[in-house]
């Protein structure tokens, strides 16, 4: 049968009564997305292919739970945020990493070519993105959705709101509480 017609419910409902061709339409029609948003939050690559990687496969054993009313997208990207989450809290409590990986090794010639004022900017974006993803955390699941679609995925609006299944009004409103905690939890990097 070919699934690439049929609409992400009917997807999930086959997928819940056994089918599992509809779960490879599910993960080719949304891992794009899955993945922008476990990257917003994680800010790795490596680390966004696992929560992607994690997010399907808690879908699939969790089909049963989802529910048609709310829409399967949503659900899944939920699970993605909820997956994101776990693992930057699980990277936090095994943080072993260098202080700065982006530091090139001793040997490379090039290294004595970076100019300080880029490197520089370079930190001071990096410290920015961090805090930036840890205060995306910090917001809803609809809100944190909400604002990944629209600012980092370019949605519009009403786009937003067939994706999510609800109202222009209620995505507005998201967006505006979204906007409104990001700023409260970033005030100190504003400028004068």
């Amino acid at each position: 049968m070919d699934h690439s017609a049929r609409g992400d419910s009917e997807l999930a409902l086959a997928l819940r009564g056994g089918d599992h061709d509809a779960f490879e339409e599910l993960v080719r029609r949304h891992q794009g997305r899955v993945y922008a948003v476990a990257y917003r939050l994680t800010g790795n690559r490596e680390d966004a292919l696992d929560v992607t990687q994690d997010a399907f496969l808690k879908a699939y054993r969790k089909i049963g739970q989802w529910r048609p009313i709310g829409g399967f997208l949503p659900w899944l990207l939920r699970l993605a945020r909820n997956q994101a989450i776990d693992h930057l809290r699980r990277r936090e409590r095994r943080r072993h990493e260098p202080l700065d990986e982006t530091m090139p090794s001793q040997g490379d010639a090039n290294a004595a070519m970076i100019a300080p004022m880029a490197t520089d900017a370079a930190v001071r974006a990096r410290e920015i993105d961090e805090r930036v993803r840890k205060a995306l955390v910090r917001l809803s699941p609809s809100q944190s959705t909400v604002f990944i679609l629209r600012h980092y995925e370019g949605l519009a609006l009403a786009e937003i709101a067939d994706e999510l299944g609800c109202t222009v009004g209620s995505v507005k409103v998201h967006l505006f509480r979204a906007i409104k905690k990001l700023r409260d939890e970033l005030e100190d990097l504003r400028g004068p």
